[in-house]
């Protein structure tokens, strides 16, 4: 069972970039349903200000969360980022959490690995009580390192948590390599794993990813190109593509109702 998730906009791209790139609430709610359509259970949701630069505001998030649930008849599971871009601090964006109650969030441990660890343990056992479900990014080997030592040091409460490995990405303190999926892949203790790539490399780490039997995370927050060298036109034609592998290959597309129980941490 294989769990697709979009990732329709990120937090820096404009309609510079991609002129059919969703960014107001209407315009995700479209896309979400036309992704939906094409095999996705779950988006990955950036908002915007109104003058387009990234938000972490609550205000925002519920108009965008309210339309896409609509236009989906609540069969997204829709997972809010917290990325701070350099514009927010933690604080900020664990008031968020707080403020908002999603249903899911994504959060980079290395933005907040600096961050007291009572505070930490609070924001996690606040999500464990309200049913929210984190899912932690993970850029690189030192990300990994903070992640297994909150693990095991009880900082993060429960057994294991969602991750999402970023593959190819440029940082500072190295990433994980393209060449990271192999057959030897050995994931860290999780209760899900999933993958994300960028530009031209997001189809094969992506089906790589399934055949090892993650999950896979594509969409225009990193990617615009098919498979066959063209640009796409939409986020569901990037959905499409990864649905047609996946039914070729005889592997079952996760539902909403799947992806509850996927995105559920082991706490």
């Amino acid at each position: 069972m294989i769990l697709i998730a979009v990732a329709p906009n990120g937090a820096r791209k404009t309609k510079d970039d991609l002129l059919n790139i969703p960014l107001t609430a209407e315009e995700l709610a479209i896309d979400a349903k036309a992704c939906q359509d094409a095999g996705a259970a779950m988006m990955h949701l950036h908002v915007r200000d109104n003058m387009g630069g990234h938000s972490l505001n609550v205000t925002k998030y519920e108009e965008a969360i309210g339309e896409i649930k609509k236009a989906t008849n609540n069969q997204m599971l829709i997972q809010v980022t917290s990325e701070a871009v350099g514009k927010y601090t933690v604080k900020e964006q664990f008031e968020m959490i707080y403020s908002l109650k999603p249903d899911a969030v994504s959060i980079a441990i290395r933005e907040i690995h600096h961050f007291g660890e009572i505070e930490v343990n609070e924001i996690f056992n606040f999500m464990r009580k309200n049913n929210i479900y984190p899912q932690i990014i993970l850029y690189n080997s030192h990300d990994v390192a903070s992640y297994e030592k909150w693990l095991g040091d009880g900082v993060l409460p429960g057994k294991a948590y969602p991750v999402l490995y970023v593959i190819g990405k440029t940082q500072p303190k190295g990433t994980f390599r393209s060449d990271f999926l192999t057959e030897a892949f050995d994931p860290i203790k999780t209760s899900s794993w999933m993958v994300c790539g960028f530009g031209k490399f997001e189809y094969s780490a992506v089906t790589k990813a399934a055949n090892l039997g993650g999950h896979i995370r594509l969409g225009f927050e990193n990617n615009h190109w098919l498979n066959n060298g063209s640009i796409a036109n939409s986020n569901a034609e990037i959905i499409s593509q990864i649905s047609d592998y996946l039914n070729k290959n005889n592997r079952d597309i996760a539902t909403y109702h799947d992806a509850l129980e996927i995105l559920r941490p082991d706490w």
